[in-house]
């Protein structure tokens, strides 16, 4: 049964409260004509700060004069840049390192004089630019920095809690809604009395200083505070996306819900100062500047003083431990979902795939597996309802808000056509060869490498790593959303293809999607530099009738694929000292899949029983550390036990 949330204003089926019943736009023009994301205007409203798509640069635009400077070009420094209320742009870049860890340097540019510098040195995990009551933190894990002695409290999240720092830097944690994906874009209200949080798969929210929640207000996306009584924020439809984007004026007390941008004009990624709203619109990236008629907060004044970094108490992570963000894609049986209702012969009945379901497996499996190997680890799902569909941008979001030092994306593929093909296929953001992020067709070249030495499926081809704008005509740079606004070296997996039904009957086995997580994790770990430290081996198989072929109305099958699988064989998996380590049971899902998972590197003996009966000879297997043993067993139909 899917869970049921009661969020206020989620349909929108709001009435616009005395405050802002009169509300009107006092004006509404262009600043940029395209290639301009993630907008944000100085207090003065003199510069204009933006980014190009990839986040490959941050620019700066004098609006009296026209003249575009920029910032910064490398690092990838766009998206998670703010404006300090002493008109100075505050800015993160990422180097990757050696190993594939990712360190974030904090760095501050002045507008008026054009000088650059670091004020925070490079860390491993998560480094945010953040407004501060009265000032700037650029908050690390390690270290923090803050642009004067008196910043004043501040908010900032990092997985499914929120965190408040006060004025003399004490930190409570909270956890306001439980169920979420994580929590993204905390900030103070603007009299400091309240936050406004987005808990992913939940919505926005806005809690008291003790984490009570005040309002529930639907789903929305990167809020902005207006004044202490609204919000500004993007519309979220998840995934599952059938109209345009708006920017909305929402009341705290929920009882406001106004769109105050065009029905379909795809506005997205707003951010407020001093009255003045600045938001993109999708894919062209033309940027707007929007005034309201009812009266704004304004920023406090820079409090004078040094900036000044500090350490960090207690340490978020440990220094080099790499950090994965997994996201298993899609979420919910919707409509964008992939769908297929397959007749099982071994049942006698139709089954639904869903591709959220086998990803989802896989997700899970890969977390356990890097985790037991010492990785730390995040990941966008845990479920599989409606609510974990997210939207894309929210995706990204919670990938940058985790500190990882990549993002991998996991799918399955189908052709679209009648034509059947199978293999691995990894995608990255960029051109063939040409990724925007680096580390990205490494990283994708050595999980499909790993990929396609699974010997329980049918290869039709070998595998390929291509980069997203390449690989789709969808028009130019547009590519995979859920790559778009993603610095992270990653790529999105299509470990197979699912409407190959061989391969989807696969899919169907949890044993098989742990398996395909399995070769992830060894790609992963050749990334970092990791490879052969983990000794955990694995043996693994498919029974098949060698003589039998199968009977199903698609006979678009190759190889070993054109044979019969056997349903309900007993695997017994003996090690060296003649002691029975484990037993499997195929399933009567028509795959023959067998998996024995964490294996001591041995000398083992594999044994098949079929209706009771030991149908095959001893099979010796040498497992070698944290290596995978294939052994495809088949049997003569003339072996079938006598009833």
């Amino acid at each position: 049964m899917k869970r049921i949330y009661m969020v206020m204003a989620l349909v929108c089926l709001c009435v616009l409260g005395s405050g802002a019943a009169g509300v009107k736009h006092g004006s509404v023009k262009t600043l940029v004509d395209s290639c301009g994301f993630f907008p944000q205007i100085s207090p003065d409203g003199q510069w204009l700060l933006y980014s190009p798509i990839e986040g490959t640069s941050l620019m700066l635009k004098n609006l009296a004069t026209g003249a575009v400077t920029t910032v910064s070009s490398v690092g990838h420094p766009g998206y998670d840049a703010i404006f300090g209320a002493d008109g100075k742009v505050y800015y993160v870049t990422q180097q990757v390192m050696k190993k594939g860890l990712v360190y974030r340097t904090g760095h501050c540019y002045d507008p008026s004089t054009g000088e650059n510098k670091v004020v925070l040195k490079a860390q491993h995990g998560q480094v945010q630019a953040l407004h501060a009551a009265r000032g700037v933190v650029i908050n690390g894990e390690q270290q923090y920095y803050r642009n004067n002695n008196r910043v004043g409290a501040w908010a900032y999240t990092r997985g499914d809690k929120l965190y408040l720092v006060d004025e003399v830097g004490s930190t409570r944690v909270l956890q306001p809604v439980q169920e979420s994906n994580g929590y993204l874009w905390a900030s103070l209200s603007p009299d400091g009395t309240k936050v406004m949080f987005e808990a992913a798969a939940r919505g926005l929210y806005v809690c008291d200083l003790n984490g009570q929640v005040l309002a529930e207000l639907g789903q929305y996306l990167m809020p902005s505070w207006y004044n202490n009584n609204y919000i500004v924020a993007m519309s979220n439809a998840g995934n599952v996306r059938t109209s345009g984007s708006r920017i909305w004026l929402l009341g705290v007390d929920g009882e406001v819900c106004k769109p105050i941008s065009a029905r379909d004009e795809r506005a997205v990624q707003p951010m407020v100062c001093n009255g003045k709203i600045v938001y993109s619109i999708l894919y062209s990236g033309e940027v707007k500047q929007m005034e309201l008629d009812i009266p704004a907060a304004t920023w406090q004044p820079a409090t004078q003083g040094k900036g000044k970094t500090e350490k960090v108490k207690n340490p978020a992570s440990k220094k080099d431990v790499p950090r994965i963000y997994i996201n298993p894609g899609h979420g919910g049986h919707d409509s964008d979902d992939r769908h297929v209702p397959t007749w099982v012969i071994g049942k006698q009945d139709t089954l639904h795939y869903y591709e959220s379901n086998s990803n989802l497996t896989k997700g899970l499996a890969l977390q356990e597996i890097l985790t037991n190997k010492g990785y730390e680890t995040a990941i966008s799902r845990k479920t599989n309802y409606t609510e974990d569909d997210l939207d894309l941008f929210e995706i990204v979001a919670l990938a940058a808000n985790s500190g990882a030092d990549i993002f991998f994306s996991i799918h399955s593929n189908a052709t679209g056509i009648d034509k059947r093909i199978n293999f691995p296929l990894g995608l990255y953001r960029g051109w063939d060869g040409q990724p925007v992020v680096e580390g990205s067709l490494k990283l994708s070249d050595l999980v499909m490498k790993y990929a396609v030495q699974n010997a329980l499926a049918v290869w039709t081809h070998g595998e390929r790593s291509r980069g997203d704008w390449s690989f789709y005509d969808w028009g130019y740079k547009v590519g995979l959303g859920v790559l778009r606004f993603n610095k992270l070296p990653g790529f999105l997996s299509e470990g197979s293809f699912h409407d190959y039904l061989p391969e989807r009957e696969r899919l169907l086995n949890d044993s098989y999607c742990w398996l395909e997580a399995w070769n992830q994790s060894l790609g992963i770990d050749e990334y970092f530099g990791r490879k052969g430290k983990f000794k955990n081996s694995v043996v693994a198989g498919t029974v098949r009738w060698s003589d039998l072929q199968r009977h199903d109305e698609d006979k678009r099958v190759f190889g070993e694929d054109e044979l019969l699988p056997i349903n309900g064989a007993l695997l017994r998996l003996y090690n060296g000292r003649g002691v029975l380590s484990r037993v499997y049971t195929t399933d009567n899902l028509d795959n023959g899949v067998f998996v024995f998972t964490n294996l001591q590197p041995d000398k083992y003996k594999l044994e098949l029983y079929y209706g009771g009966e030991n149908l095959y000879e001893s099979k010796k297997v040498k497992v070698k550390k944290g290596k995978t043993s294939y052994i495809n067993l088949k049997l003569k139909s003339t072996q079938k036990p006598k009833k």
